[in-house]
């Protein structure tokens, strides 16, 4: 009935764009950076309402999505998709591709071939982009959604170096700038890690929290939904809203949620009780894979975890009131290599993160309201 709504947000795509549009090199021009939590819409915005939008205004845009999980080194889809959009511009325009001037571009130890040139000279991204601003005549914008994922790898790293690099070299000129970078992504700390520090890539630049949906959205969506019901079954946007909170603002949950409710037994009147008498339904319904990998950590692993998580910003994995107080749970205070052996199981478990050396940081923040509440309960 409305699995595909989507709430357009013409302001904040304006916003960007605008950006886009006014010259200039300072850090937070060269690349703007985005972060929302998943789920929430951030993806949906920038296919749906950010790229039409650019394309209006002229500029040609390449969209890359790094969430592809851990079997996919983000450096090299960088590289790939924008080996593929030139070799999909030469087509579109019937130039053959063996009038490229190259036959393969590195980024770090990664080499791709390009196809059926004639060329033997390796090129880098700043090649790639070059031949795309060239062939379609029009300022490029490369958006790369999830961003934070480029820095968990040598290639993704470097990648995000050579285009650094190729903004600086496409920067502004006497008709503008040839290149904008967009940079979105689901952790905030992580996205941070590209700009924070002098070494970093992007240093410098300010990440802008994505606002997330409000009330127009649930009266947009409520005004869609409502027609389509009896007038004995209509939502009320009060209820829709008290549900989106609960269902950490994301969209694509509510809806469903919406649709269940009112097509259920006890229609519409059902999402009131929902909201009014079981809360913990509905945030259950993000919160259920949480408790599954929660599930499947041994106890010293989720000893450390649980620590981990109250303390935040100042865990330290090896002092001794840490140390003592993972004991506490295991009857046993453990060595410190027994500690660093269960943040390495839930590093690989896409748990934890480590921004530093001797640092950890919780991979997924909603985790934490998770546990904190099913500790309280």
């Amino acid at each position: 009935m409305c699995h595909d709504f989507h709430f357009p947000r013409q302001f904040q795509a304006e916003l960007i764009a605008d950006k886009f549009e006014d010259q200039g090199d300072s850090a937070d021009k060269v690349a703007q950076f985005v972060t929302a939590p998943r789920h929430t819409g951030k993806s949906a915005f920038l296919k749906r309402d950010l790229v039409p939008l650019l394309h209006r205004r002229g500029f040609h845009t390449i969209y890359c999505d790094l969430w592809n999980g851990p079997s996919c080194d983000p450096g090299k889809n960088i590289v790939d998709v924008l080996i593929a959009e030139l070799v999909a511009v030469a087509k579109q325009r019937g130039i053959g591709l063996d009038t490229l001037p190259i036959s393969k571009v590195g980024v770090g130890s990664y080499t791709c071939l390009l196809p059926a040139t004639n060329a033997r000279r390796k090129g880098t991204l700043s090649t790639v982009i070059g031949e795309i601003i060239a062939r379609t005549e029009c300022p490029l914008v490369l958006i790369v959604d999830e961003a934070q994922e480029a820095w968990e790898s040598p290639t993704g790293q470097a990648a995000l170096t050579a285009l650094r690099q190729a903004r600086l070299e496409f920067g502004s000129s006497g008709t503008g700038s040839k290149l904008h970078l967009l940079f979105a992504g689901s952790h905030r700390d992580k996205l941070s890690a590209l700009v924070l520090k002098r070494s970093a890539p992007f240093f410098g630049a300010q990440v802008q929290e994505f606002p997330r949906l409000g009330r127009d959205y649930i009266e947009s969506l409520v005004s869609v939904v409502n027609p389509r019901l009896a007038p004995a079954n209509q939502l009320d946007a009060d209820d829709v809203e008290a549900a989106f909170e609960l269902l950490g603002y994301q969209p694509k949950t509510l809806t469903h949620v919406v649709m269940e409710h009112a097509l259920s037994a006890s229609g519409s009147e059902g999402l009131k009780q929902t909201v009014q008498t079981a809360p913990n339904s509905l945030r259950a319904r993000i919160w259920r894979q949480h408790e599954d990998d929660f599930g499947t950590l041994n106890p010293m692993q989720r000893s450390v975890l649980r620590v981990l998580i109250e303390d935040g910003a100042s865990f330290s994995p090896f002092a001794a009131r840490t140390l003592e107080r993972v004991g506490q749970q295991l009857d046993d205070v453990p060595t410190a290599p027994k500690v660093q052996k269960a943040l390495d199981a839930l590093r690989e478990k896409g748990l934890v993160w480590r921004p530093g050396r001797g640092s950890y940081a919780l991979e997924d923040q909603d985790m934490r309201d998770w546990l904190l509440d099913a500790l309280a309960a």
